[in-house]
């Protein structure tokens, strides 16, 4: 676990090395990263920090073995390792990765994502948020204030259990929080209050 105060307004979190994301708001004032491993010690926690940013990266202690073992119906090993990263509220969070779930306990600030495949929940969105992934699903809870932008190429959106077209906009007047999805075969599920 490391904890760090932090003044910097974006935090940028890249997810090289895990198979699960937690973005939940911190009680105080400072970034906290817990990293929950299988196997103890076979990651490391790196954060860096300048005026504008801040970067959390999770580094593989051991070197990966590729050997050329055929193994059948095992496609691609799972790391065994998810984080916990508790932000202070009202900051720009912006996490990038391959394939990652990516969950959001509420969290209270703008939120974007960018993954190759997985799953995003966001649970009650409370900010701004921007969702780009190729192959997975995207759940959220929404208040009815918020605007919405959704594009699935190949994947199928509902809101409120009920299908809606592919292609869905929606511009909420004196709307504060957008919520846009850009993906091709994800699958959105939005449930709007």
């Amino acid at each position: 676990m490391k904890q760090k105060n932090i003044q910097a307004e974006v935090i940028e979190i890249i997810t090289d090395g895990l198979d699960d994301v937690i973005i939940d708001n911190s009680l105080e004032d400072k970034l906290e990263v817990v990293l929950l491993d299988e196997n103890p010690n076979s990651h490391a926690i790196l954060i860096e920090e300048d005026r504008e940013e801040v970067k959390i990266r999770f580094k593989l202690n051991f070197k990966a073995f590729d050997n050329g073992v055929f193994r059948k119906y095992i496609t691609k090993r799972i790391e065994r390792a998810s984080a916990v990263i508790r932000v202070p509220k009202n900051k720009k969070v912006i996490v990038y990765g391959k394939s990652v779930g990516v969950t959001s306990k509420s969290y209270k600030g703008d939120l974007s994502i960018f993954i190759e495949k997985g799953n995003v929940k966001l649970n009650e969105v409370q900010g701004d948020v921007l969702v780009k992934l190729f192959l997975g699903n995207v759940y959220a809870e929404l208040n009815k204030n918020i605007s919405l932008d959704i594009e699935t190429t190949n994947g199928k959106f509902t809101l409120n259990n009920k299908k809606m077209n592919n292609k869905f906009y929606e511009k909420k007047v004196n709307s504060s929080p957008n919520f846009k999805v850009k993906s091709i075969n994800a699958n959105v599920i939005l449930i709007r209050e």
